[in-house]
């Protein structure tokens, strides 16, 4: 099914996606916990054989990843929602 929207619709709110997310990288409790994780992530290091801390990356990255899917779902979901609110509204506004 084809997308309601221009093809450059997507790389546009995917670079505006990327930039809020720097933005959001940048707050103070994403630093704080930042810090937190690189403290856990030397201790598991310190614990665990090499092969064990491997595949706790692998299982980060992949929570990572899926988390990421989900938000952006969420946030074209949300512009889509938005988009067909503003048209209802917008189609039953009368007309002068």
């Amino acid at each position: 099914m084809p997308e309601p929207w221009p093809e450059w619709v997507r790389p546009a709110f995917d670079l505006r996606f990327l930039e809020r997310a720097l933005e959001a990288s940048n707050l103070e409790e994403i630093n704080e916990l930042v810090q937190h994780q690189q403290c856990l992530s030397a201790e598991l290091k310190l614990q665990l054989t090499l092969e064990q801390y491997r595949q706790i990356l692998n299982w980060e990255e992949n929570i990572n990843f899926r988390c990421t899917l989900e938000k952006e779902w969420l946030y074209f979901a949300g512009l889509r929602d938005s988009l067909t609110f503003w048209k209802h509204l917008l189609s039953n506004f009368p007309d002068e």
